[in-house]
């Protein structure tokens, strides 16, 4: 993470990191769950890591292959324990749309 933050140090104009950092208490899950929930956020494409240089050009750093479902993700967490079978394929509705979405931002900027 170090380099990403000297990358941006040295680049010109305006520069966002987006850091995925996981709260126990907001989240209502046991701390010991904190990296797991941090690896199935990825895993399940729910926070994909990619960069964006000079606003177009797209980039993955990790690319899930085979991703699991998002459910594993919120089932983790007390905050999503009121969503229903039908809300949870919403959400994995979207989360594949914005996957496809950056896919073929990734393969139109290269």
């Amino acid at each position: 993470m170090i380099k990403k933050f000297e990358k941006a140090k040295n680049t010109k104009g305006f520069k966002l990191i987006h850091i995925f950092a996981p709260c126990p208490t907001g989240w209502k899950m046991p701390p010991e769950l904190s990296i797991e929930s941090a690896r199935l956020a990825v895993q399940t494409r729910v926070f994909p890591v990619y960069e964006v240089e000079n606003g177009v050009h797209y980039k993955l750093n990790i690319n899930v292959k085979n991703p699991k479902p998002v459910e594993e993700y919120l089932k983790i967490q007390g905050r999503f324990r009121h969503l229903k079978e039908d809300d949870i394929k919403v959400i994995q509705g979207n989360v594949d749309r914005e996957w496809e979405l950056l896919m073929r931002k990734v393969e139109t900027f290269k």
